[in-house]
């Protein structure tokens, strides 16, 4: 592998990449919803002590091992592990067990699908997480510029009023107009697309960092009027009262492992791109300090959402537990009962403020695969741009023209009922919800695991506190600097606790949950 990294200018550039790349859709639309559904300040809590016991643990070990390894995600995985490793020969074991039970009891597809990642596993070992997170990154970035070319087209639609809603049927029906339109969908899902090739065509410093200088600071001033101007409507309390104010009685067993499984993705764990963000961070930077920063401002972004939309949606007297469509179907007619006539500035400005952050977020999706092809197959960068925005722009069609139903991929339809006995509501549906529910928690359990128990807690604790394991010391240096490390600084230890043991265990759970294995 190359070990000649492109590398941040800065620390401060450094912070607002990472920032930019997890302050995205799950921060600004899918955390005030699933908030709503799941009863407000309650979820909240939980939501944060998982930040800290699930998500901010596992992003420091994804951090660490980019930066050890200098490597793109593949190359990380497989950097450190050592070929006779027993833990994915355990993994491929149980997955033939399981794979075995399901084709046994009429699970023909699901069971073929699992015997063959687990012969995989076996045969690559680590390497197969790697590659995992790369390909995930390039899927989910196939139906994520989907839903910023969506936010191209309501911008443009508030800032020419095309969104003066006074029912939410009519937003509705508008909704499903724009959706079900395969040819305007597909063409402002490449637009994003091409936007995000752009920056990534000039680089690490010159594209990514600079890019996310202008647009992460942009998107900070845009939340925060959004959140003073909710906040001067009268009864905007109700709204503040019912996102802050904790009321367990709402809060349900479901509701706890949502928490943890957004905790998870609302930091972009999983995708290879806190890998891949970390490997181009000089070994002379301070990581934990950079990351803990990530992390406040990742979540003070999920937080100002919540007071951005909350106060306003109970002053106009809306349901916050609209579910997904608070975004396109709700919002909309409540700024248009704002008072002062304003609606297209508010409209304009919040999906302006979205697309900003499903930009930041594609960009960091699309370098994923670029470090890989220049890593792996020695790829220019910009030929790396070239052949993976169109390969994703093809690969996004399929949810363009099927995002809301099976309707134009009937026979692909038929083939999945026919392999699982069932499909989702659309082919977009599907795909979103293998990649959230079932790869992204597998993804992060795998880099738990891999820091924890092959890599060693005690190498990542040296480089997360000094300039990296890469350091030379003699064996009794290194036991006595381990020791201090351990021994002396608590959140080092405590942190060494969670990624061994605490993390693995409730990312498993999280997995549990969502992939449908229990209720």
């Amino acid at each position: 592998m190359s070990r000649h990294r492109e590398h941040w200018g800065s620390t401060f550039g450094f912070i607002m990449a990472s920032a930019g790349s997890a302050i995205g859709l799950g921060n600004v639309w899918k955390f005030p919803y699933i908030t709503g559904m799941n009863g407000g300040g309650a979820f909240v809590l939980i939501y944060l002590l998982c930040v800290l016991a699930v998500g901010l643990p596992v992003m420091l070990a994804e951090l660490a091992i980019g930066r050890a390894s200098q490597s793109d995600t593949i190359g990380a995985f497989s950097y450190f592990a050592r070929k006779e490793s027993i833990i994915p020969k355990v993994f491929s074991g149980y997955g033939l067990g399981l794979a075995t039970f399901l084709i046994c009891t009429g699970s023909i597809g699901l069971g073929v699908v699992l015997a063959i990642l687990s012969l995989l596993i076996w045969r690559f070992g680590w390497k197969i997480a790697g590659v995992s997170s790369v390909l995930v990154a390039l899927v989910i970035l196939s139906y994520y510029a989907m839903i910023g070319g969506w936010f191209f087209i309501y911008f443009w639609k508030a800032i020419t009023g095309q969104l003066r809603f006074t029912a939410v049927e009519d937003a509705e029906k508008m909704f499903v107009n724009v959706a079900s339109n395969g040819n305007l969908t597909a063409v402002f899902t490449i637009l994003f697309l091409l936007i995000c090739a752009v920056v990534c065509w000039y680089g690490v410093r010159k594209g990514l960092e600079t890019a996310s200088k202008v647009m992460m600071p942009l998107l900070f001033v845009l939340i925060v009027i959004l959140v003073a101007r909710g906040l001067t409507l009268e009864g905007s309390f109700k709204g503040v009262e019912f996102f802050l104010a904790p009321n367990f009685d709402k809060l349900t067993t479901h509701g706890v492992l949502e928490a943890m499984g957004h905790s998870f993705y609302t930091l972009s764990l999983g995708m290879g791109i806190v890998v891949t963000y970390g490997s181009y961070l000089p070994k002379n930077r301070n990581l934990l300090s950079s990351a803990l920063w990530v992390a406040c401002l990742d979540t003070c972004m999920a937080m100002l959402a919540g007071l951005a939309i909350f106060p306003a949606v109970f002053a106009t007297g809306m349901q916050p537990g609209a579910g997904p469509g608070l975004i396109f179907n709700i919002l909309p007619v409540t700024f248009q009962t704002i008072p002062g006539n304003l609606s297209p500035l508010w409209n304009g400005m919040f999906f302006f403020l979205m697309l900003i952050a499903a930009l930041t977020s594609g960009m960091s999706l699309l370098e994923v695969g670029i470090s890989t092809c220049m890593t792996q197959w020695k790829m220019s960068r910009r030929k790396a741009v070239i052949l993976l925005t169109i390969g994703i722009s093809l690969l996004s069609l399929l949810s363009s023209y099927s995002n809301l139903s099976w309707k134009t991929l009937g026979g692909l339809q038929d083939f999945i009922v026919y392999a699982f006995g069932s499909a989702r509501s659309s082919c977009f549906d599907l795909i979103d919800y293998i990649c959230s529910n079932w790869v992204l928690p597998l993804n992060g359990l795998f880099s738990a695991l891999y820091v924890g128990w092959i890599w060693g807690a005690g190498k990542a604790v040296r480089e997360l506190y000094r300039q990296g394991s890469g350091v030379r010391m003699n064996a009794y240096e290194k036991t006595e600097e381990l020791k201090t490390l351990l021994l002396r600084r608590v959140p080092v230890r405590s942190w060494a606790f969670f990624i061994l043991f605490v993390s693995p265990i409730l990312v498993f759970i999280a997995f549990l949950f969502a992939a449908g294995f229990f209720s």
